[in-house]
């Protein structure tokens, strides 16, 4: 018999949302909170209605999360199921409205007006997750001290005449808490990608290959050799097109094996899933140094 396990924080959804609840679980995970999503939990060919009731009593809150979609029947059937036994075992339940939704733009159930909101536009991205984290454990959490040559969440390769466009979405990313390198633009003409790695092989999580117009910067032996340490230390390489690129780059082998996040596509969805990408490795990281 297997040991149950708990989860701090059902994340109920429209599945139609599932880019940004999943952006928002691997923050909780970065900060030590094990939410309950249906995409990792769910196996498929068993009834849902059995795997959620062995765990309902595993969970201690209930985050709903509420974009600019209606809720689903999905996600009424699991609000129904679940509203009134968080109610009954006096657990919180904290309504969440998304990024770039407006409270008076949806239709939001009565049952939940009563309850205070995190809201993702009433304050920074980092501040809503932490008004998040204090409703799913009821303390106050401690702000992230990020010393960067003690932890980096991921390092950004890339072209120095690109380093404007990758600086603008270095910004998101510190938006997400998530801790990168070249941070504020410290490597300068006088430092290689050979002096950086050897400063940060046993700190960096996962690498960003960003190439767009001006060519890739694989095309430097330097940082080819870089991207293959990486790989054979068994990181997440992420591949990354800068939306400006006009034609589809012709990534080395080693690369086209790999998740490809293009900026091209809606920004919204691939800085998620940029975040998403580096976010898994630092999990797993985590996960290894506790075996």
């Amino acid at each position: 018999m297997t040991n149950p396990q708990f989860f701090d924080v059902f994340l109920s959804h429209n599945s139609r949302d599932k880019a940004q609840v999943r952006a928002v679980a691997a923050q909780l995970r970065l900060r030590g909170l094990n939410p309950w999503l249906d995409e990792e939990q769910l196996i498929p060919g068993q009834p849902w209605q059995a795997i959620l009731q062995d765990d309902l009593s595993n969970i201690k809150s209930l985050a709903i999360f509420i974009g600019s979609n209606d809720f689903s029947p999905w996600q009424s059937l699991e609000l129904h199921a679940f509203f009134q036994k968080f109610i009954e075992s006096k657990l919180s339940i904290i309504p969440v409205i998304l990024p770039r939704v407006s409270r008076a733009s949806v239709n939001i159930p009565l049952f939940l007006k009563g309850f205070s909101y995190v809201d993702f536009n009433q304050w920074t991205h980092e501040k809503a997750i932490d008004m998040l984290v204090r409703g799913i454990t009821g303390k106050t959490p401690q702000p992230k001290l990020i010393n960067r040559f003690e932890h980096v969440d991921v390092l950004l390769c890339y072209r120095q005449v690109d380093q404007p466009e990758v600086g603008h979405f270095s910004k998101q990313l510190e938006e997400y808490q998530i801790s990168f390198y070249p941070n504020k633009w410290e490597l300068d003409a006088s430092t290689t990608w050979r002096d950086l790695f050897t400063k940060l092989v046993y700190e960096i999580n996962s690498l960003a290959v960003f190439v767009g117009n001006n060519g890739a910067p694989w095309e430097d032996e330097e940082v080819e050799d870089l991207i293959w340490k990486f790989i054979e230390d068994g990181h997440t390489v992420i591949p990354v097109i800068l939306p400006n690129t006009l034609q589809n780059p012709k990534l080395p082998s080693y690369l086209r094996r790999r998740q490809l996040v293009d900026f091209r596509q809606r920004d919204d969805e691939s800085i998620l899933q940029l975040i998403n990408l580096i976010s898994k490795d630092d999990k797993k990281k985590e996960e290894a140094e506790h075996e």
